[in-house]
């Protein structure tokens, strides 16, 4: 199992790293600073095109100039360069004195082999649906309707049905970051020793393949949809788990036919309303037995607290999805006593996601 950091050495670099951001802002007139981060919509675009012509991979084996550059992804060389000198503002690459351009740490992630799929994740977040969404967020806030249904006509993972590919990037970055956050979640988290685990929704099963490395005498039920199944069964069958999953078609809006000790929804709830929510919380209610537990994992967004993580992804989710938010530890124990599940045990991981427990049945 992957070695997770202490939970203080995450959260005092992360502070540290506000710290000096807010520190830098104050070296500056305020004009300054706020003409840097008026532009500061350049960062998905430059990233997107960092990968789009595979500079990362180009560079893997030594600094190269936009000339080269630009001969091995048919790019405009001046046009490449000046793309990739801005991207060096940002450290996304390094430009030395005679116009080679370096891999940094940051480009080294995004690279087509790179195990979390970041290069996926920067493609979907500078498409071209989510950025025209994001255009519309004024009228979002006059009338509390999601950006991205008015803009194109149609909520988003209908139009991922209708554009797979930006689906496909969808679907890899956020298994990526699945993947990067499992290990915290296993490490936080008491997942029983035997039994059958059910993820509901659950991907390409990036958390469940942790979940049974770690827990060798576990089973599991996978729900997903029958395309995204395809790919689970390749990626859990090559880490040497998929003989102990059952991979299941279904649809977490109706009802989740699968007999389970423990069902886990991650990073489901915050993609939907509270109606939405509450529905998606029945049709597991409905099929969990006496006993049975259900683990939220979400982020956590109090209404008067400040999160340099959740509070710009809760207006991402307000923009791109219908009815979206991030949400308190509270609002998720009202829901779960709206369909009928008992508040059960609550821990937060080392990187400060919020895994709350709904129970079957009260405890004794």
């Amino acid at each position: 199992m992957t070695r997770v950091p202490p939970a203080f050495a995450i959260k005092s670099a992360t502070k540290a790293r506000q710290v000096l951001l807010r520190a830098a802002d104050r070296l500056v007139p305020s004009e300054i600073a706020l003409l840097d981060h008026s532009v500061a919509f350049t960062r998905p675009h430059l990233l997107a095109a960092v990968v789009e012509f595979g500079i990362p991979d180009q560079l893997a084996d030594g600094p190269k100039n936009a000339e080269q550059l630009a001969g091995a992804s048919g790019a405009d060389a001046d046009s490449l360069h000046r793309v990739l000198r801005a991207a060096a503002t940002f450290g996304f690459v390094r430009l030395d004195k005679a116009g080679r351009f370096h891999n940094t740490r940051l480009t080294r992630a995004l690279r087509a082999d790179a195990r979390f799929q970041t290069a996926e994740w920067c493609r979907y977040t500078a498409s071209a649906s989510v950025q025209q969404a994001w255009g519309g967020l004024s009228e979002t806030v006059k009338s509390g309707e999601s950006a991205f249904g008015r803009v194109h006509g149609m909520g988003m993972f209908e139009w991922f049905e209708a554009h797979p590919a930006e689906g496909r990037a969808f679907s890899r970055g956020l298994a990526g970051l699945t993947l990067m956050e499992a290990p915290a979640i296993v490490a936080a988290y008491p997942f029983p020793d035997d039994g059958v685990i059910c993820d509901v929704a659950g991907g390409t099963g990036a958390l469940l393949g942790e979940v049974l490395n770690a827990r060798p005498r576990v089973k599991a039920i996978l729900v997903e949809a029958p395309s995204v199944l395809d790919e689970a069964r390749s990626y859990l069958s090559d880490i040497g788990v998929s003989e102990r999953v059952e991979f299941l078609p279904g649809d977490f809006m109706t009802r989740v036919e699968a007999v389970a000790d423990l069902y886990i929804l991650k990073w489901i709830l915050h993609d939907w309303s509270d109606e939405i929510c509450r529905r998606i919380l029945a049709a597991v209610k409905a099929t969990m037995k006496p006993g049975s537990r259900l683990l939220i994992v979400e982020g956590e967004q109090d209404l008067h607290q400040v999160s340099p993580r959740f509070g710009p992804l809760d207006v991402h989710m307000m923009t791109v999805c219908d009815g979206g938010r991030e949400r308190s530890l509270g609002e998720f124990h009202a829901l779960l006593d709206s369909v009928g599940l008992f508040a059960g045990d609550v821990v937060r991981t080392a990187t400060g996601l919020l895994l709350v427990e709904g129970l079957a049945s009260q405890r004794a």
